[in-house]
């Protein structure tokens, strides 16, 4: 009699990812209507699991968190928008597509974002979740300044610190819900007006975009990972899509 273990495995392993995308699901039907919280046990009626079952899946409410945000960058084009930005030929035209992609991503998920951006206020959980996701987001914005101070772009005064913390506060959710939530300008105005501000404040207006050899993106990436790691936050526990180029062996 054959061996029936290997297909009881991937039976299981079948239903594991089932249940699984069954809940992420369930996560996003829930968000865009939850006020500034949504129990674990709200999602387990939608999904039609237990509260336990949520817990043996993602390991914890962050661990849900974080697969969700994964699963949403992803669905709108987060992590394609990254290897655009990391094969640009320059520093500023990776700056420049970096901002789309991110103001673009608001838009596309702005009913994701306000939960969290409400949540985040009276949540510890969700608050540490997206404080991770920032640094993140930090770090992909220095990779991107570190090619603009080795090509001799920034500002006087300014170095890939200053230049990163800059964009990162430029290209908050709360800008976007500013001039588009609230003001009613339109997504593209928004990421002209966004564009032109950071530019504004980082670059050098003597300066002009560097034309040869393009950065070394793999590199970047790879001190960005590991600035990020230093602070606590793992990008490969987002996805390993979080680098447009394959992690070096052993680890940024």
């Amino acid at each position: 009699m054959a061996d029936a273990r290997p297909y009881v495995q991937r039976s299981r392993a079948a239903a594991h990812a089932d249940t699984r995308a069954r809940i992420l699901a369930a996560t996003r039907d829930l968000i865009p209507s939850a006020g500034t919280t949504l129990p674990v046990a709200a999602i387990a009626r939608h999904a039609g699991v237990a509260v336990q079952t949520i817990y043996d899946q993602f390991g914890s409410k962050g661990g849900l968190l974080i697969a969700v945000v994964n699963d949403v960058q992803q669905s709108f084009g987060l992590f394609d928008a990254f290897r655009e930005v990391f094969t640009s030929r320059d520093g500023e035209q990776a700056m420049r597509r970096m901002i789309e992609a991110t103001v673009s991503l608001w838009d596309r998920a702005w009913p994701y974002l306000a939960f969290l951006l409400r949540s985040r206020r009276i949540d510890p959980v969700v608050a540490r979740e997206m404080t991770f996701i920032d640094q993140l987001r930090h770090a992909h914005y220095w990779a991107i300044v570190r090619a603009l101070e080795e090509e001799g772009r920034l500002r006087s005064g300014e170095t890939a610190d200053s230049a990163a913390d800059d964009a990162f506060a430029l290209t908050t959710p709360a800008i976007y819900e500013e001039l588009v939530v609230l003001r009613q300008r339109t997504l593209a105005d928004a990421i002209d007006m966004t564009t032109r501000a950071v530019l504004g404040v980082i670059l050098d207006p003597t300066t002009q975009a560097v034309i040869g050899e393009s950065p070394d993106w793999a590199a970047l990436e790879t001190a960005a990972a590991t600035r990020a790691k230093g602070a606590g936050a793992d990008p490969m526990r987002l996805s390993q899509a979080w680098r447009s180029t394959p992690e070096p062996t052993g680890g940024a």
